[in-house]
């Protein structure tokens, strides 16, 4: 008699909690691209076929998660994966009382209550902006770095740790911004692992009557372990291009 096999599922302790969201997103069927429908007929076909040669139908593989912004309130917004209502990300922007002038951006899982997830502060102040992720806090300029003089030879260079495969490249600005792994020598290599594309908020297509399209972020496969990298970093970038530059100092206050 030949011994029983017996298959057990993969386990998830090494997965991070978005990770096991973004997947549980996946599974439950949220609107990602490249995701196929299965007529009745072929799924009961593998089924069959799976009754008959004991054989594990095989699992689907992960697509593309497209992540929405949604304005919440005046000062928060709302992360959800296609046309799900269900909340991945809740972001809110909070004053710094001592100064005003300076602004945190908070991340946080699922809702304002949910899992920290990371922060950043920036704005108008003497002190340096900081991010804080996994409960440390680093100046911002030793976290992210820009390279190339031209627009669309620049690269914003997100380094957290010393861990080379949480290190990510931004390029190109807008309208769209990929993202990659970064080598050795900071540049993009590797598969493609997020792309964001900015809110278009252009005085022009107002002036046309045209209604502003919302930002959306789509994480690829190799992306979903870093989806809360990808996330904080695109954030940052984004604040960053639409800041302006120290030569248009009088047009911060309007």
């Amino acid at each position: 008699m030949r011994p029983r096999v017996v298959r057990r599922r993969p386990g998830f302790t090494n997965l991070s909690r978005s990770e096991l969201s973004l997947q549980a997103t996946l599974a439950s069927g949220a609107e990602t691209e490249g995701s196929a429908h299965i007529p009745e007929s072929e799924s009961d076909e593998h089924a069959t076929r799976s009754d008959h040669d004991h054989r594990p139908v095989p699992a689907s593989r992960p697509t593309v998660v497209v992540l929405g912004f949604r304005q919440l309130g005046f000062n928060a917004m709302v992360v959800c994966a296609g046309s799900s209502t269900r909340v991945q990300y809740h972001i809110s922007v909070h004053l710094n009382c001592f100064v005003p002038t300076s602004s945190v951006t908070v991340v946080r899982h699922a809702s304002v209550d949910g899992e920290f997830v990371g922060s950043f502060e920036m704005g108008i102040s003497t002190q340096r902006a900081t991010a804080n992720m996994c409960g440390v806090e680093r100046p911002l300029d030793a976290v992210l770095v820009r390279a190339g003089k031209k627009v669309d030879e620049r690269i914003w260079q997100w380094r957290w740790d010393d861990d080379p495969s949480r290190a990510l490249c931004w390029h190109r600005e807008s309208p769209v911004r990929y993202c990659y792994i970064m080598d050795g020598v900071g540049r993009p290599s590797g598969p493609m692992v997020a792309a964001f594309t900015c809110q278009s908020i252009g005085a022009d297509s107002a002036s046309e009557g045209a209604q502003p399209q919302p930002a959306v972020l789509k994480v690829y496969p190799h992306g979903l372990r870093l989806a809360d990298h990808i996330l904080v970093s695109a954030l940052v970038v984004e604040r960053k291009r639409l800041t302006p530059s120290v030569m248009g100092f009088n047009s911060i206050f309007n």
